[in-house]
């Protein structure tokens, strides 16, 4: 009767341990969809786009291990490390070694730690005033040091494809022209860079608030007012975009001269 019991018992264990279905091949179908349709598009440049991806997801979980198991280091610090490490990677992997990607990588690292420092500025000038940091009290770790980290690596993306299109284009339309005036560079470099302002802003914008969605579904579900619940879900997410966005507008002139000055020195060395 007592082994019956004993393997009833064993059997209900088993039984609910089972929590739900294995649903990650759809996640890996997805997957094999985007490097299939990378690879397709981007040939060459595809594959060390895919390449360079690994390499910073390896880095970053590298570099949240090492904060995770070190005492005494900023994550701050960590991010800054990292931040340089995937601009280079990235930039020298997808675009070689040439001006148009040193311009690039020097346009990015500047645009991204200028607005990193206006952003820090600003919440140190504000107290900080209007940031809730209640969806981050599962972390044991100062809530500001994690949030800045977050917005330091969220901005990079942003500033990088506008550093890496200003140099593109730029560059561009000096192999074209190699006698072109650094007048009408400048011209056609600023036009360009107000095209791409506006539609890397709203991209940022929903990018961030995007993941806020079902939160909001639900404190409006429950009759929450509407300016408590947009401060209490959208407050960080918006204060990453206009972060972002600070750095979107300041790399653009930054893009843009910096670009110039390297195609002044190999129209030099010419």
């Amino acid at each position: 009767m007592f082994r019956l019991i004993r393997k009833k018992k064993e059997d209900t264990d088993l039984i609910g341990s089972i929590t739900e279905v294995k649903r990650d091949k759809y996640i890996l179908l997805v997957a094999w969809v985007f490097i299939f349709t990378l690879l397709f598009v981007g040939k060459k440049q595809g594959l060390f786009s895919i390449i360079s991806l690994a390499v910073n997801a390896v880095l970053l979980s590298y570099a949240l291990d090492v904060y995770l198991k070190t005492t005494g280091i900023s994550l701050l610090w960590i991010c800054s490390i990292s931040v340089i490490l995937f601009t280079v990677i990235s930039l020298l992997l997808v675009n070689g070694f040439n001006e148009k990607t040193y311009a690039a990588i020097v346009a990015t690292l500047l645009g991204t730690f200028i607005s990193l420092f206006i952003t820090y500025l600003v919440m140190w000038l504000t107290a900080e005033k209007g940031l809730r940091y209640e969806e981050m009290q599962f972390l044991t770790r100062p809530y500001k040091e994690v949030f800045m980290a977050g917005l330091f690596i969220g901005s990079l993306g942003a500033v990088m494809d506008v550093a890496i299109t200003m140099s593109s284009s730029i560059f561009g339309l000096y192999e074209k022209d190699h006698n072109i005036p650094i007048k009408a560079l400048k011209t056609s470099g600023m036009e360009i860079g107000k095209d791409i302002m506006g539609t890397m802003t709203n991209i940022l914008f929903f990018a961030y608030i995007s993941g806020s969605i079902p939160m909001l579904i639900l404190y409006f579900k429950n009759n929450s007012p509407l300016i408590f619940t947009l401060s209490m879900n959208l407050s960080l997410e918006m204060a990453r975009a206009l972060a972002g966005g600070i750095g979107i507008v300041i790399t653009i002139p930054i893009g843009l001269y910096t670009t110039i000055f390297f195609v002044n020195r190999k129209r030099a060395r010419v």
